[in-house]
C-alpha cells in the first residue's frame, strides 16, 4: 500500500511540500498570522494542534453532560446511575483536556524563554 502510494505522489506532487518555503508561508497565512522560521514554527504548530484537540475533548465532554442530563431527566432509576457516572466521566475529560492545554502552554512558554 505504502509502494502505491508513493508512485502516486510522485505523479501528483512535484516536490515535497517540506522544500516548498512557499507552501508554508500559505499555511500561516490562512491562519493571519506569521508561523516563525524553525523553532517557532513548530511551537505555534503544536499550540494549533493542542487547541484543536483540547477544544474537541471539550466540545465532547459537553455534549456527554447534555446527553447525560436528557437522559437523568427522562429515565428510570437505573438509567439515573448510568447518567451520574457519564456526568462524572465527562467532567472528569473536561478537567484533563483544561489541564493538558496549560500543560501546552507552560512547555511553550518554557521553549520561548530558553530561546
Amino acid at each position: 500500500m505504502h509502494t502505491l502510494l508513493s508512485v502516486i505522489g510522485t505523479f501528483l506532487v512535484e516536490q515535497a511540500h517540506a522544500a516548498n518555503s512557499a507552501f508554508w508561508g500559505d499555511y500561516c497565512s490562512a491562519f493571519g498570522t506569521y508561523c516563525g522560521d524553525g523553532r517557532y514554527f513548530i511551537i505555534h504548530l503544536s499550540d494549533r494542534i493542542a487547541t484543536m484537540i483540547f477544544g474537541v475533548i471539550g466540545g465532547g465532554s459537553v455534549a456527554a453532560v447534555i446527553y447525560a442530563g436528557v437522559k437523568l431527566t427522562i429515565s428510570g432509576e437505573q438509567g439515573k446511575e448510568e447518567a451520574k457516572k457519564i456526568v462524572t466521566y465527562a467532567l472528569a475529560g473536561l478537567v484533563l483536556a483544561i489541564m493538558g492545554s496549560a500543560i501546552v502552554r507552560y512547555v511553550e512558554s518554557l521553549v520561548q524563554a530558553l530561546g
